[in-house]
C-alpha cells in the first residue's frame, strides 16, 4: 500500500508541478506559453494517456488489463524502477525551476525567450525530456504492460522529434550562444568524467 501511495504521489507531483510551472509562466508573462504543432499535440494525448493508465493502474486496474507482463520475480528491477523514478521526478523539478519565464510548451516562434544554461542544464540540454522518459521507464519497471511500453517508445520518438527541431529554433534565435552551448552540452546527458 505505502508503494502505491508513493508512486500515485509522484505521479501527481509531477504533473501539478508541469501545471504550476505553466501557470506562473502565464501569469508573469502574459502571453500565452503553449506551442501548435502536431507532434505537441501527438506528445500531450500520449502522456494524459500514460499517466491515465498508471493511475488507473495504482488504483483499481488489475495486470492483466493492460496486457502486464509478470516480472514479480525479478524485484530488483522493480527496486530499480523506483529509484528511476525518483531520479525523473527530481530532474524534471530542477528543470522546471531552472526555466523560470524561458518555460514554453513547444515552440512559440512569436516569442523570443532567454537561452537557460544553468543549473540541471549544465548537465542536459533538455533535462525536462530526459525526466519523462526516465520517470515513465520506472513507472514501466514496475509495472511491465505492454500497452505502456508501446506508447512509451512512440512517447520517445516524438519527443526526439520535438527536441530536433527545438534545436534548429534556438540555433535560429541564440545562435552562436547556442552553438558553444551545443559544444559543452549534450542533447540528453553530459558526463564530466575525464578519460
Amino acid at each position: 500500500m505505502i508503494e502505491k501511495i508513493y508512486l500515485g504521489l509522484i505521479l501527481v507531483f509531477f504533473i501539478i508541478a508541469f501545471a504550476i510551472r505553466n501557470i506562473k509562466t502565464f501569469l508573469s508573462t502574459k502571453q500565452s506559453i503553449t506551442g501548435k504543432s502536431i507532434k505537441l499535440t501527438i506528445s500531450i494525448f500520449i502522456s494524459t494517456f500514460i499517466y491515465l493508465l498508471i493511475l488507473l493502474r495504482l488504483i483499481i486496474l488489475e495486470p492483466k488489463w493492460v496486457l502486464e507482463i509478470e516480472l514479480l520475480k525479478y524485484s530488483l528491477l522493480k527496486t530499480i524502477g523506483f529509484v528511476f523514478i525518483f531520479v525523473g521526478f527530481v530532474t524534471g523539478i530542477l528543470a522546471l525551476v531552472a526555466m523560470k519565464n524561458s518555460w514554453r510548451v513547444g515552440i512559440k516562434y512569436d516569442q523570443k525567450t532567454n537561452l537557460v544554461t544553468k543549473g540541471i542544464y549544465k548537465i542536459s540540454r533538455n533535462p525536462y525530456f530526459l525526466s519523462y522518459d526516465i520517470l515513465i521507464f520506472g513507472y514501466i519497471l514496475i509495472f511491465p504492460s505492454i500497452i505502456l511500453i508501446v506508447l512509451y517508445l512512440i512517447l520517445v520518438v516524438v519527443f526526439h522529434k520535438m527536441i530536433l527541431e527545438e534545436e534548429e529554433y534556438l540555433q535560429k534565435i541564440h545562435n552562436t550562444k547556442y552553438i558553444d552551448y551545443k559544444k559543452r552540452v549534450n542533447r540528453y546527458l553530459t558526463t564530466f568524467i575525464n578519460n
